[in-house]
């Protein structure tokens, strides 16, 4: 016997589209890190230390950011649903975490 867990919908209640609004906004979300992670700097000059030599600091701040906001998707039962419809399994070519059987790789 399988186990369904059976969502009831309500179009017409306010309720239902701002879970709507707020799981396509979780998405943009990360979206639009997991570009900025892409084409961020790896390494931020940190200065120079007493040799002349450059001081390269890690920009680890974009890779957080994305990753916070994937666990927002993640955490999010309406955006994991509009993904799986979507069959996606990656953002911007970063992995969710998330099998889905036969999804295709996102290219954006």
């Amino acid at each position: 016997m399988d186990d369904r867990n059976i969502i009831c919908i309500d179009a017409g209640s306010e309720a239902y589209w701002q879970d709507r609004r707020e799981a396509f906004a979780l998405i943009c979300k990360a979206e639009r890190a997991a570009k900025r992670a892409k084409t961020a700097p790896m390494y931020l000059h940190g200065g120079y230390d007493e040799d002349g030599d450059v001081i390269a600091i890690e920009n680890l701040a974009p890779f957080e950011a994305m990753g916070d906001a994937f666990s927002g998707v993640l955490g999010h039962p309406t955006a994991m649903r509009i993904l799986l419809a979507q069959r996606r399994s990656q953002i911007c070519g970063f992995d969710l975490g998330m099998p889905i059987s036969g999804a295709e790789t996102d290219a954006g």
